[in-house]
């Protein structure tokens, strides 16, 4: 087979002469250019060995770079070598990798293009073959960049350079034949990745680069590693008519072997020819190649997964190829094989058998869908199981290389297994049983993934007969639990909510309502084995585990993706019958989880009336009472601490409001009582009923008063807890107590005082008295023997206390003492608060988020003036308050969600024209604006201060959106801005900002009312504030203000201002010449004036334009020296102006 044609020279040339020491590649060294200390990663320049003589010359760049094409040295271009400097000194940047293709490309000098290129090339091939890894990645990633980028530029040439250069002997001998070695294969890559080798296959060049190539398939191990990646990459590019005629010559002698004469990259180089040219390479004349007699296919796994080397993806994703075309024969051999291999020990083994399973995953056909999924036999799922674990548990940053290898290996693997489901297995029985081998190895499968949510993601891809077999595996596991299988119960249920929640199964009601009066039955019912009601002494594991968790999976389920109302009710109606069919049973009342008290059996009999004559779905509020009911009336078996009263309540309102007579004066409106059981229900820890409040209160919030509203405004009270146990009646009983009577006399006043100064010395006393018996108790009851408990601590006889006796005493003396040491101040502050305080906050905490939700359903369905202003200002006051807590984030972000949705809505007004009455605007707008004016300042840590800070910071900058937003308000309707009712409002606040350092506005305030969209007052508000630039009348630091709002916002205002014609265009322009004309009067002008001022007078017209060169004239007037002592107070009052 081997021939003299298929020995190419190693680099090309004639035959190697005996001059061996010529023949060795030259060492890389520094030049005087490089410096003293340059960076192992660079680009370093390369130095020719040369004999004595050559050394005693001095070391020259231009010498060492003598282009290999004919070229003179005067030909180069010198600015490459400044480049070169950059790149060895500097960090590397994509600007210094341009910089040198623009110079080599945009050259139209083309001899000094032609040398310039040759000198670059030149350096960067012998930088390929350095001793540096990080020098060769740089030095090919410059070189692929100029061969794709630059014209002109011949591959032969450089192969012909890279033959000189890096030379490599027929018999790699030496560490510097092997780097050689490894830079003829990186420039040979890099030329195979040019665009003009793939559109222009020339068959010399292609023998050239192949020649090259194929030469290393006879080095060291990673040569050979490297060489076999390389062809197998490139043969993806190279037609077959050409690999057939160039390049599968120089292959064969290499390739044609028996399997034992192939190591693994010359095998995989034989699979790679076999799958992508099919027609030259046969499966059969592979076989016949690889087996002369019969094929053994363990020998050729034994290869692959005997090494200590774990290869490259191709390598693997090849041999499953290859697996996958030979059909269910040789898929079963893989398989048998993995089996007998367990357990596997070495990285790289492992490493094998998952990639080479993954691939299969990927790429199998679909007649092999059952072979593939007969893969996962029992061992081979421990075994990947057990990885992935193993991969999921190991947090440590430390490891071998080979373990990062096959924890990156492990990752993909579960991508493949999700892929593979989503657009492989085609059949739902292949994808389902798949699924269960892996359940049934490890139920909870996503303990041992990396991956978010990864059994969800298999179970999201069934469809609805895959499900509904799924639900049922999950619900016989809970069948089998066992005392310890708890958590394993817990996590059947959630897969099964999950299953249960899933889009295909909505169309499917007959058996998701089968399955959620199961849900029920679990819930509210002691269950025995077969899932039937049972007394509680025959009730299963898995009744008396997971009883709560099943009602809050079926409470839930009634109410996930609800349509309606109507469709809410029909659910209800369907589950309580059935609920009451259960009661109406023989012992049904008994096998309850919670039996019930006497009050709770007669509010569900007028529940069972109710259910007997359901209301009609064109009535909106009968059916919305009706699903509170009977929801409530379903929640009242479960753990829910809700009252009966509550039930008993709805049932009257609902009879009220459905009642069209004529109510009692002192009677109490049916909106008040069941906004209050609205509230109620939202105090409940279940998420669902946050869903189910609204989803009942989006339909009766339109028949309920502003005093409903209120109801819920207080609860958002931050100054006071709604849930405080303390009762109203006691709260104002004290308070009248405090109150003193307007007739008594100054004198009185004192001596009651002076008798309360004694009595509170007389608590202290006696608080004091108190502590000290309790000390001198603790003491006596240290002092007493164990023996002799009933004697006096004065009966011991202190001559008789022996050494471990006094040790005793000397413990319990120090303990009773150290009991009663007050505690410092420190310990005071960190001792925390109790876990009933705990409780309460987080309840209070998640009730007022909820409340927001009922806040957020009123401003939707009634966003009238009253209920708008009443929820803006209340959303904002909860986002003032919490912003500065961290313990109230979440109620931070609710309120500020709350606040964006309301800043989009607009004030439905009751009447039109004049007739509306926007005074309560006004007083909204005094009310915000007055927020935080007086505020304590607290001596804080330097930390909390800066937090503090920043977040009065975002709070100013919501309040000034809310200011924008009400301004635009109160102006919507009206045919001019000037005629809105707020305009006079908003031109007192403009003279209070400009006469005043401290005000209720800010510049930013007026910067939002510029940038809100809606209001149409930005034309007559830049007028006022031109006419604010006052010399005279109005400080520097506020015109500058003025001029920098205007200049920012001067595309706005263009807009506004953009008829000529209209008055407050001449009006603004009239203002800026009034403050022109002043500026020429003053002998001085502020520099920062003149230079805002140009920048808004360079957009405009004519007489913009003239005002634009009367400033430019001031700008150039000398300027007088300003006093020391001035310049302080001017900048002393630019930081105050700041901070304010």
């Amino acid at each position: 087979m081997k021939s003299k044609a298929a020995k190419p020279m190693a680099n090309g040339g004639p035959p190697k002469t005996k001059a061996k020491p010529e023949r060795k590649r030259p060492k890389p060294v520094k030049s005087e250019e490089d410096g003293e200390a340059a960076k192992p990663a660079k680009i370093a320049k390369v130095v020719p060995k040369a004999n004595k003589k050559e050394k005693e010359q001095p070391v020259e760049e231009k010498e060492n770079a003598q282009p290999s094409n004919g070229s003179k040295l005067s030909q180069i271009n010198k600015a490459v070598f400044v480049v070169f400097k950059k790149l060895q000194n500097g960090p590397l940047s994509q600007k210094m990798i341009n910089s040198l293709i623009v110079l080599l490309r945009d050259d139209t000098n083309i001899p000094q293009r032609t040398a310039t290129c040759c000198y670059v090339l030149k350096r960067l091939i012998r930088s390929t073959g350095a001793d540096d890894i990080k020098a060769v990645a740089l030095a090919a990633s410059y070189m692929h960049c100029i061969l794709s980028s630059v014209p002109g530029i011949d591959a032969l040439d450089v192969l012909e350079t890279l033959k000189k250069d890096l030379a490599v002997g027929s018999q790699q001998r030496g560490k510097e034949d092997a780097l050689a070695a490894v830079g003829q294969l990186v420039t040979a890559f890099c030329i195979l990745q040019t665009p003009q080798f793939a559109a222009q296959a020339k068959p010399k060049l292609v023998a050239s680069v192949y020649q090259i190539l194929v030469a290393q398939l006879k080095g060291r191990e990673y040569l050979v590693s490297m060489c076999a990646d390389i062809l197998a990459e490139s043969f993806k590019q190279l037609p077959a008519e050409v690999f057939e005629e160039q390049v599968w010559p120089l292959l064969q002698p290499q390739l044609n072997l028996p399997l034992s004469g192939l190591k693994v990259n010359t095998c995989d180089l034989l699979f790679s020819v076999h799958l992508t040219y099919p027609s030259i390479l046969a499966r059969g004349q592979l076989l016949s190649s690889l087996w002369p007699k019969a094929p053994q296919y363990a020998q050729l796994f034994e290869l692959y997964i005997s090494g200590s080397t774990i290869h490259s993806d191709g390598v693997y994703a090849r041999l499953a190829r290859f697996i996958v075309g030979g059909g269910k024969e040789l898929l079963a051999a893989w398989q048998q094989f993995v089996d007998a291999k367990q357990p596997l020990k070495l990285a790289a083994a492992k490493a094998c058998a998952i990639q080479v399973i993954g691939h299969i995953l990927l790429n199998f056909k679909a007649k092999e869908e059952q072979a593939v999924v007969d893969l996962f036999s029992p061992t081979t799922v421990q075994f990947l199981l057990q990885e992935l674990a193993n991969v999921k548990g190991d947090r440590s940053e430390v490891s071998k290389p080979s373990q990062k290898e096959l924890r990156a290996i492990c990752y993909k693997f579960e991508g493949s297994l999700i892929l593979s489901f989503e657009k492989q297995l085609q059949t739902e029985q292949a994808k389902l049983q798949l699924l269960l081998k892996l359940l049934g190895e490890r139920l909870q499968l996503d303990l041992g993934i990396s991956l978010p949510r990864f059994s969800q993601q298999l179970i999201g891809t069934l469809g609805v007969q895959g499900l509904q077999q799924l639900y049922d595996f999950y619900s016989k596991q809970l069948s089998g639990l066992g005392e310890e299988d708890k958590p394993h119960g817990e996590h059947c249920l959630n897969q099964m909510q999950f299953i249960l929640h899933h889009a295909q199964l909505e169309k499917e009601g007959k058996w998701r309502q089968k399955q959620l009066k199961l849900l029920l039955l679990a819930g509210l019912f002691h269950l025995d084995s077969s899932q039937e009601a049972c007394d509680p002494k025959e009730a299963s594991l898995f009744s008396r585990q997971c009883s709560a968790r099943c009602e809050e999976i079926f409470l839930g389920s009634l109410l996930h993706k609800c349509s309606g109302l109507p469709a809410l009710c029909q659910l209800l109606q369907k589950h309580v019958g059935f609920l009451s069919k259960q009661l109406a049973k023989p012992e049904g009342e008994g096998r309850l989880l919670r039996p019930r008290n006497e009050a709770a059996r007669k509010a569900w009999k007028k529940v069972e009336k109710l259910l007997a004559h359901p209301s009609e779905e064109s009535d909106v509020v009968a059916q919305t009472f009706e699903a509170l009911i009977l929801f409530v009336a379903l929640a009242m078996f479960t753990k829910s601490p809700l009252p009966v009263a509550v039930l008993e309540d709805l049932i009257i309102c609902r009879k009220n409001a459905l009642e069209k007579g004529k109510k009692a004066a002192d009677e109490l409106k049916w909106q008040d009582v069941l906004t209050d059981a609205l509230l109620q229900l939202l105090l409940q820890t279940g998420h669902f009923w946050r869903e189910f409040v609204s989803l009942v209160a989006g339909a009766l919030i339109p028949h309920l008063e502003p005093s409903n509203l209120e109801q819920v405004l207080e609860v958002l009270n931050m100054n006071r807890n709604p849930l405080s146990k303390k009762e109203e009646g006691e709260e104002s009983d004290e308070e009248e107590e405090e109150e003193q009577d307007p007739d008594d006399s100054s004198d009185d006043s004192d001596e009651e005082d002076d008798e309360d100064e004694e009595d509170e010395d007389g608590d202290e006393e006696d608080n004091e008295e108190s502590r000290l018996a309790q000390i001198r108790e603790s003491v006596r009851q240290a002092l007493v023997d164990d023996d002799n408990v009933a004697d006096d601590a004065s009966s011991v006889d202190w001559n008789d206390v022996d050494e471990e006796q006094g040790q005793r005493l000397n413990a319990a003396l120090e303990r009773s003492f150290q009991l009663f040491r007050p505690k410092s101040s420190k310990a005071q502050a960190k001792q925390g608060p109790t876990k009933s305080e705990r409780i309460d906050n987080t309840s209070l905490l998640h009730f007022r988020i909820r409340a927001l939700d009922l806040l957020e359903i009123f401003a939707t369905k009634k966003p009238t003036q009253a209920v708008i202003l009443d929820v803006l200002l209340c959303a904002f006051q909860v986002y003032r308050h919490s912003s500065g807590d961290t313990k109230l984030q979440s109620l931070r972000e609710a309120s500020l969600k709350l606040l964006k949705k309301l800043l989009t809505k607009n004030i439905e007004f009751e009447g039109e024209g004049k007739g509306q009455d926007k005074a309560p605007i006004l007083e909204a707008i005094e009310q915000l604006m007055s927020t935080g004016e007086e505020e304590p300042a607290e001596q804080e840590p330097e930390k909390q201060q800066q937090a503090n800070r920043r977040a009065k910071g975002e709070v100013t900058v919501w309040r000034d959106k809310c200011f924008a937003y009400l301004v635009s308000q109160g102006s919507a309707g009206d045919k001019s801005p000037k005629q809105s009712a707020v305009w006079s409002l908003l031109v007192e606040f403009l003279e209070l900002w400009v006469a005043n350092r401290r005000s209720r506005l800010s510049l930013a305030s007026f910067e939002a009312l510029f940038q809100a969209g809606q209001w149409q007052g930005v034309a007559p508000l830049a007028v006022v504030l031109a006419s604010h630039l006052d010399v005279a009348k109005t400080r520097s630091f506020r015109r500058a203000q003025i001029l920098k709002l205007l200049g920012e916002q001067f595309r706005r205002l263009e807009s506004a201002l953009k008829d000529p014609s209209a008055s407050d265009s001449k009006e603004f322009e009239n203002q800026l010449a009034r403050y022109v004309e002043q500026l020429a009067a003053e002998q001085e002008s502020s520099p920062k004036e003149l230079k805002l001022l140009q920048k808004i007078l360079a957009q405009g017209g004519k007489k913009r334009t003239q005002l634009l060169e009367k400033v430019k004239t001031l700008a150039k007037k000398p300027k007088q020296k300003v006093s020391k002592r001035k310049a302080e107070e001017d900048d002393a009052e630019e930081e105050s102006e700041e901070e304010v």
